[in-house]
């Protein structure tokens, strides 16, 4: 951990001399020699602090179908799976950022151990090598496929993180490390910023944390929220992300249960950003008082094999936080970037944008790359969200 610098005053004392010499009057006196006089000089004001500004993207559901460890495979080499291929197109977005958040919506299986796909999860491993190769900083596990290993699925998929060196939240091993904030140091261009990030889902498709176990899995509870955000802050976090697991599915619209939790933790005054996954679809950005809310960011990658739909659109947020002169962070601007999941092989996430403007599709089609921009950008901007950079 690197620590900010101080800036002190510089004290300079200059000795100014006045030399005073005899001489003599008609009357053959001498004068007495006037004493010197040291001056010194004012202290040479302080720079003005640098205030610090962060950049935190992130990004929807990584949502592991049978199709995508097929691409995995087939991008691999010498046997080994390879998952960054497909999601490369947004490393540049992904590593500019200082803080990179990624959602593992589903449990990770032991090494060519029993993978599944939909409807109860058991995900390749070798999804972990992608996440920071992309350059995604940590990723949260609370989502309704929390559970569908049990918690012997949350203790592998936490092992599995930890072995990639990627920090997480959402779901914990032991009852001490669920009650301990997960807070990033987070190194920006004027110096650290400590970010305090919390996850959340509404429930487990019917299955049930152990009785012993509560603790393993994050239900969302506004009073929970708001206090566990005030301890991140006690524990020094400057800015609070509560990343939220919730919506109706396949939805472009924020259900009353999401607006009515938005607006307590952003009433409480703990939380900067709520980040939403879970419904597959895009939802809106707005703001309510000071927090920033992502309703939904839809698949960051799935295969759900419908091209046609909104579905295979997502989005990635770029959320610039600035600092003002009292140290209180708040938000300057959002870059929403729309991505497309290609469904015809080779699986690629495509960056919208980017392909758009560069004319590389990347085997899609330009109609197609503009309808999901199109139908993004209106849902995204739904709310009347004002807050876009240019």
């Amino acid at each position: 951990m690197r620590s900010l610098k101080v800036f002190g005053f510089l004290i300079a004392t200059t000795a100014l001399v006045t030399s005073c010499g005899v001489t003599s009057t008609n009357q053959g006196e001498a004068k007495t020699p006037e004493p010197s006089i040291t001056a010194i000089s004012s202290p040479t004001a302080s720079p003005e602090p640098k205030l610090r500004t962060i950049s935190i993207v992130s990004s929807g559901d990584i949502l592991l179908h049978e199709r995508l460890w097929a691409q995995a495979k087939a991008d691999g080499t010498d046997g080994n799976w390879d998952f960054y291929p497909q999601l490369a197109d947004l490393e540049p977005v992904i590593s500019s950022a200082d803080l990179a958040l990624c959602h593992m919506e589903t449990p990770l299986a032991e090494l060519g151990v029993g993978y599944q796909g939909y409807p109860v999860f058991n995900s390749p491993p070798q999804i972990a090598d992608a996440i920071p190769k992309l350059g995604f900083d940590m990723c949260d596990t609370a989502s309704n496929h929390s559970l569908d290993q049990g918690f012997s699925g949350i203790k592998r998929t936490i092992e599995t993180l930890d072995a990639a060196g990627i920090p997480h939240t959402g779901t914990a091993v032991s009852e001490a490390d669920a009650s301990a904030p997960l807070i990033i140091d987070v190194q920006t261009k004027n110096g650290i910023v400590k970010v305090g990030i919390l996850a959340y889902a509404y429930g487990f498709n019917g299955f049930q944390r152990d009785s012993d176990k509560l603790w393993s899995a994050n239900l969302i509870d506004p009073a929970t929220i708001i206090a566990e955000a005030k301890l991140a802050r006690s524990q020094g976090a400057e800015i609070v992300v509560a990343k939220m697991h919730w919506g109706t599915e396949y939805s472009n619209k924020a259900n009353s249960f999401q607006e009515s939790v938005a607006k307590e933790l952003a009433d409480s005054g703990q939380i900067d950003l709520i980040d939403g996954s879970h419904s597959h679809s895009v939802q809106p950005i707005t703001q309510i008082g000071n927090t920033s809310i992502a309703y939904g960011h839809g698949n960051f990658v799935a295969a759900m094999r419908e091209p046609k739909t909104i579905k295979s659109e997502g989005l990635v947020t770029r959320w610039n936080f600035t600092e003002d002169s009292s140290g209180k962070f708040s938000l300057t601007c959002v870059d929403a970037l729309p991505t497309f999941i290609r469904d015809n092989l080779p699986v690629r996430v495509i960056d919208v944008n980017k392909a758009l403007s560069t004319g590389e599709y990347l085997g899609e089609t330009k109609k197609r790359l503009e309808l999901a921009k199109s139908r993004t950008d209106k849902t995204v901007e739904s709310l009347g969200f004002t807050k876009f950079c240019n």
